[in-house]
C-alpha cells in the first residue's frame, strides 16, 4: 500500500493519506478543540462535581480514526444517540431531544451576545464546521471575538445527554439557550397537562405533567435564572436561559448544558441530571470504548478504496445505534431516526419486525450475535397467537391499545417468513443450537401461519390473506394482486429454513412437512413467476391466474437466495434488468424501472431508489456471476454515506437525480444493511450453508462456511478480519501479483478458535487458465478447478481448517478485466455512469456488454497479460504495459441509454508486447 501515496477517495473531494494507515479516515481526525488534546490522565475517573462557576474539567477525547469533519451545511442531519436517548438535529446546531418514549423538546439552539453587538448573534449564522464521531458530534461556532465548540454527547445507557461547550473568547460572552418544550409521548399516544417551572437549586427548567409520572430537566449549573414564565402550562414562546462566560471562566473547563428525562417521576429525572454532570468524562470514555469495540471486535475490511472501508465502519455504527431500550417494552431494533419537528414521529424511531430481520443479515455478517439474538427475542414476545409476526410497534405502545385499536401491528405479510429465515441464518452463523430449542415453538407457529395463508392451493403464501409485502402504496399495489414475487420467494426460502430448524429441534414430522412445503413452493414459484417466452420474472400473480409483468428490482431477493432456477432465460434476462440502466441508477436500485409506464421518480413505491433494494441487487448479481454490475451498486451506495447526511445512508432517493426525497428518513437501518451485507456477503462472499457431500445434505446442523471473494478490476488485493463463525474467528486476505505472461493470486486465511469446515471459491478473471496451485489449507484439502460460467476458472478448496494460517497460491495464464473510469457522484446529477451488464470470454474473444448515455463517450481500462490483437465496439487510445486505455462512444438513439458490446480479440499464443492497434500511452 505504501507505494500508492495520496489520492482522492471520490467521497466529496476528501483526501486520504494511505502512507500510514491503521483505519480508513475521511477528513481530519484531529479534534476541533485543541484544549482537549492534553495527555490522558493516569486514572481517568469521574470528573469532580462542577464548581460554583458552572464548568466541569476538560477531559481527553482520544483521536477517532473514522471521524468525519467538514463545513456545517444548513439542513443536513446530525445525530448523537445512545440506547435510551437521542439528540436529533441539523449541522447548523439546532436539535430536538428524545428520552424514549418521550420527546423532551425541539428547536434547541444557541445564540451569542457580546457588548459590541446590540442583538445576540444566531448560532446558525456562524456555524462553521462539524466533526462527527460515533460517540459524539461537535458543531463549531466561529466569530471574530470567540470560538465555541458545542459537543453533543448522549451516553450509551443514560436517559439524557449533554451539550458540552468548549469556549475560547476574548471578551465576556453570553450564551443564550432557547428551546421549545414538549414532554410528549411518541406517536400516536399523548399526554396532557404539561407545565414548566424553573428550579433554582438545579439551575434547570423542570418539565412535568399532571400525573407526575413523566418529568424532564433542561439546564446548566452555569445558568442564570430566567425571567418568570407562566406556571401550570407550557408557554407559547420558547423557554430559555443564559450562560454568562468570562474569558477566565472559559479557560477553566467545559460549560455543560444538560437534558434528562424519566418516565419514573421527578426524582429519577433529577438523579439522571446530576449523574450526567458528575460522570461526564467517564461516561464519554465508556461510550467511546463501545464504538471502539465495534471497530476492533467485529468484522472490518481493508481495500484499495478507503471510502468503502470507512463506509462499512459507519454502517456498523448506524446499525448499532438502532438497537434501543424502552423502559416499558424492552430492547430491540428500530427502523431509523430523523427529526420530528413539531410532530411526534422521529423518522421511524419505533420497533419494526421486517426491518429487524433484514438488518440481521448485516449484523450477523459482522459478528454481533448478541444484538441479533436479543432482537429476535424481543419480536418473538410480540408474535400473534396465530403465529404471525409483528410488523411495527410504537415506543408509546404501553400507553395505548396498539394492537387492538391501530392497524399497523401485523399488516405486513413478509415479516413472518423473514422471521423464520432470520432465525435460521442467526443459528447457522452463531452456532447457537440452544436457541433453536428455545425458539422452535415460535418458528413452528410462524410456519403454520404462512402455510395457512395460501388461498389458491398452489403452495405459495398469498397477499390476499397475509397482507402487504413488496409495496405499500402507488399503482403497483392493486386489489387484484394474489401474490407478489418478494412474498413468494421469501416464503419459499422460509420453508427450507423451517425444515432445517425442525431437524435441529428433533421434530421430524415438522421437518418432513416443511421440506414438502419447500418443494411445492419452489415448483410453483418457478412455474408461475418465470416467463421464459417473455424473458421476465413477473412482479406478481393476479387473481385471474395471469402474471403482472412490471420490471422491478424485487426478483433480486429470490435470485440471491437461490430459489429461482438460474439457467432459465427469464432469470438471465432479469439479471440484465438488475444490471442495466432501467433499474440501476448510479446511486442505487430503483424499485420500479424507469422504463415502466408507471415510473415516477419521486414515488415511494413507483420509482424511487431504495438502498436496501440496492443490497438485494448487489447480492443477486454477485451470487449469479455478475460481479462488475454488483460492485457498481456497492460503490454508489458507499459514496452516499459521505455525500448527504454524513455517516448515514438515507431511506430513499429520487430515481432521476441524486438527492434524497424530502420525506426520506436520513438514518435508515436497512439502507445501511444494503451496503454492509453487500460487502461482507457479496464482495467477500460470506455465507454459511448446509454441508453437502456428493450433493446430499449431511446430518442436521452440519454447516460449512463458504467464502467466495470477488476481487474487483483494478484492485491488487483486499482483506477482511474478525469474521466470526460460531467459536471460530477468521481473517482472509487476497493478493494479486502480476507477471510477464501470467498472474499469481495468493489467498491467506488466519483462523483462531475452533477448527471449522470451510469452502473457498476463488474466481479468476474471464479467460484465465490455471497453470498451477499450491494449497496449504487445512486437513487434507480437496482442490478442484471448474469453469465459472463466464469463460474463467473457479478454484474450489474444501477442508477442515484448524487454528493457524492457511495459504492457497494459484498461478494462472491469461485473464481479462475491464474497469470503467468513473467520476465521483455529485448531488443533483442524473445517472450517467457506464454500466457493465456482463463480461464473458470464449474462443479467444473477451466481450463486455455495456450501457451508456446516448451520444456520450466513456473511458475504460482493459487489463490483460497477453497481447491484444483487435478491439471492436471501442477505440484504442493508448497502452502502457498490460493496461490498455479504451474509449467507448454510444450513438444517439431513440432512448436516453444505449447498449453495445466491446469485443477484444486476444492473441493467446503471444506474450505481452507492443500492440498493433493503438499508440502507446504518453508518459
Amino acid at each position: 500500500r505504501s507505494r500508492l501515496g495520496e489520492r482522492s477517495t471520490g467521497a466529496g473531494g476528501v483526501r486520504v493519506s494511505l502512507r500510514r494507515r491503521a483505519w480508513p479516515a475521511l477528513g481530519a481526525v484531529a479534534l476541533l478543540c485543541p484544549q482537549m488534546l492534553a495527555p490522558l490522565p493516569a486514572a481517568a475517573g469521574p470528573a469532580e462535581r462542577a464548581p460554583a462557576d458552572g464548568v466541569i474539567a476538560r477531559f481527553v477525547r482520544r483521536p477517532n480514526p473514522i471521524a468525519l469533519r467538514g463545513p456545517a451545511r444548513p439542513g443536513r442531519f446530525l445525530e448523537a444517540a445512545g440506547r435510551r436517548a437521542a439528540f436529533l438535529g441539523r449541522e447548523e446546531g439546532s436539535l430536538e431531544a428524545w428520552v424514549w418514549p418521550l420527546k423532551v423538546l425541539h428547536d434547541l439552539s444557541l445564540s451569542f451576545g457580546i457588548a459590541a453587538y446590540a442583538q445576540p448573534i444566531p448560532g446558525p449564522a456562524i456555524a462553521g464546521e462539524v466533526e462527527i464521531r460515533p460517540e459524539a458530534v461537535t458543531v463549531r461556532y466561529a466569530h471574530a471575538a470567540f470560538t465555541v465548540d458545542a459537543t453533543w454527547f448522549v451516553p450509551l445507557e443514560e436517559g439524557g445527554g449533554l451539550i458540552l461547550l468548549d469556549i475560547d473568547t476574548s471578551v465576556p460572552l453570553t450564551v443564550h439557550v432557547s428551546f421549545r418544550p414538549d414532554l410528549q409521548l411518541m406517536w400516536p399516544a399523548g399526554l396532557g397537562g404539561q407545565y414548566s417551572a424553573w428550579d433554582e437549586g438545579l439551575s434547570a427548567y423542570l418539565l412535568g405533567e399532571g400525573s407526575g409520572r413523566h418529568a424532564a430537566l433542561v439546564g446548566s449549573p452555569a445558568a442564570t435564572a430566567p425571567p418568570p414564565q407562566p406556571a401550570h402550562n407550557l408557554p407559547e414562546a420558547p423557554l430559555g436561559f443564559s450562560l454568562a462566560i468570562t474569558p477566565e471562566i472559559a479557560a477553566q473547563g467545559l460549560v455543560p448544558i444538560v437534558i434528562a428525562a424519566s418516565s419514573d417521576g421527578f426524582d429519577a429525572a433529577r438523579d439522571t441530571y446530576l449523574r450526567l454532570l458528575d460522570t461526564a468524562a467517564a461516561a464519554y470514555e465508556r461510550t467511546a470504548a463501545h464504538y471502539r469495540g465495534l471497530r476492533e471486535r467485529f468484522a472490518a475490511i481493508d481495500t484499495p478504496d478507503d471510502a468503502l472501508d470507512a463506509a462499512v465502519e459507519w454502517g456498523k455504527v448506524a446499525l448499532d445505534r438502532g438497537f434501543v431500550c424502552n423502559p416499558d417494552l424492552g430492547c430491540g431494533l428500530i427502523a431509523g431516526l430523523g427529526p420530528s419537528g413539531t410532530s411526534a414521529r422521529p423518522g421511524f424511531g419505533w420497533f419494526f419486525g421486517g426491518d429487524a430481520f433484514i438488518n440481521s443479515w448485516a449484523i450477523t455478517a459482522y459478528g454481533d450475535f448478541a444484538t441479533v439474538r436479543r432482537s429476535l427475542e424481543f419480536l418473538r414476545r410480540r408474535q400473534r397467537t396465530d403465529g404471525k409476526m409483528m410488523h411495527e410497534l410504537s415506543q408509546a405502545a404501553a400507553y395505548i391499545r396498539w394492537f387492538e385499536q391501530y392497524p399497523y401491528g401485523y399488516y405486513h405479510a413478509d415479516t413472518t417468513p423473514l422471521y423464520i429465515t432470520a432465525v435460521r441464518d442467526y443459528v447457522r452463523t452463531s452456532g447457537d443450537r440452544a436457541f433453536v430449542r428455545e425458539i422452535w415453538p415460535s418458528v413452528r407457529s410462524a410456519f403454520a401461519y404462512c402455510r395457512a395463508s395460501d388461498e389458491d392451493g398452489d403452495g405459495l403464501m398469498d397477499n390476499t390473506r397475509a397482507g402487504l409485502a413488496a409495496v405499500e402504496t402507488g399503482t403497483l399495489r392493486r386489489a387484484d394482486v394474489l401474490t407478489d414475487v418478494f412474498l413468494a420467494a421469501a416464503w419459499t426460502e422460509a420453508a427450507a429454513a423451517t425444515a432445517e430448524l425442525a431437524a435441529l429441534a428433533g421434530d421430524e414430522r415438522s421437518a418432513a412437512a416443511a421440506a414438502a412445503a419447500h418443494a411445492s413452493a419452489r415448483a410453483a414459484l418457478n412455474e408461475r413467476f418465470l416467463d421464459d417466452a417473455g424473458r421476465r420474472i413477473f412482479f406478481a400473480l393476479l387473481r385471474d391466474g395471469g402474471g403482472r409483468a412490471e420490471p422491478t428490482v424485487w426478483p433480486a431477493f429470490g435470485l440471491w437466495r437461490g430459489v429461482f432456477d438460474p439457467d432459465r432465460s427469464a432469470a438471465t434476462a432479469t439479471l440484465d434488468l438488475l444490471a442495466g440502466s432501467g433499474v440501476g441508477a448510479d446511486w442505487g436500485a430503483r424499485m420500479l424501472s424507469r422504463e415502466s409506464g408507471l415510473y415516477d421518480p419521486l414515488s415511494y413505491n413507483n420509482g424511487a431508489v431504495w438502498p436496501f433494494l440496492s443490497g438485494f441487487a448487489t447480492l443477486a448479481l454477485y451470487e449469479q456471476g455478475r460481479p462488475e454490475a454488483a460492485f457498481a451498486y456497492l460503490a454508489g451506495t458507499a459514496e452516499l454515506t459521505f455525500l448527504g447526511d454524513r455517516g448515514f445512508v438515507p431511506e430513499l432517493l429520487s430515481g432521476d437525480r441524486l438527492r434524497a426525497i424530502d420525506a426520506a428518513v436520513p438514518h435508515q437501518l436497512f439502507a445501511t444493511t444494503g451496503l454492509v451485507a453487500g460487502v461482507l456477503r457479496g464482495l467477500f462472499g460470506l455465507r454459511v450453508e448446509q454441508d453437502l457431500l456428493d450433493g446430499e445434505a449431511t446430518a442436521a446442523g452440519r454447516w460449512i462456511l463458504r467464502l467466495a471473494p470477488r476481487l474487483p478490476a483494478g484492485w491488487d488485493g483486499m482483506s477482511v478480519r474478525d469474521l466470526r463463525w460460531g467459536d471460530t474467528r477468521l481473517a482472509l486476505a487476497l493478493q494479486r501479483q502480476q507477471g510477464l505472461d501470467s498472474d499469481t493470486m495468493t489467498v491467506r486465511l488466519r483462523s483462531q478458535g475452533a477448527a471449522a469446515p470451510i469452502r473457498l471459491e476463488l474466481a479468476l478473471p474471464p479467460g484465465a487458465e490455471v497453470a498451477s496451485s499450491d494449497a496449504s489449507w487445512g486437513d487434507r484439502p480437496t482442490v478442484r478447478v471448474v469453469g465459472d460460467g463466464r469463460g474463467g476458472a473457479l478454484v474450489l478448496v474444501r477442508a477442515v481448517v484448524a487454528p493457524g494460517e492457511q495459504t492457497l497460491t494459484v498461478r494462472y495464464h491469461g485473464g481479462v478485466t475491464l474497469r470503467p473510469l468513473q467520476e465521483p457522484l455529485r448531488t443533483g446529477e442524473r445517472s450517467q455512469r457506464l454500466r457493465v451488464l456482463e463480461t464473458r470470454y470464449a474462443d479467444g474473444v473477451y466481450s463486455a456488454r455495456v450501457q451508456g448515455r446516448a451520444g456520450r463517450s466513456y473511458r475504460v481500462e482493459l487489463d490483460t497479460p497477453l497481447q491484444v490483437a483487435a478491439v471492436s465496439g471501442a477505440r484504442a487510445l493508448a497502452h502502457e504495459g498490460r493496461v490498455h486505455l479504451l474509449e467507448v462512444t454510444f450513438p444517439t438513439g431513440t432512448g436516453a441509454w444505449v447498449e453495445q458490446t466491446i469485443a477484444v480479440r486476444i492473441d493467446a499464443a503471444a506474450r505481452r508486447g507492443p500492440s498493433s492497434y493503438g499508440p502507446p500511452r504518453a508518459r
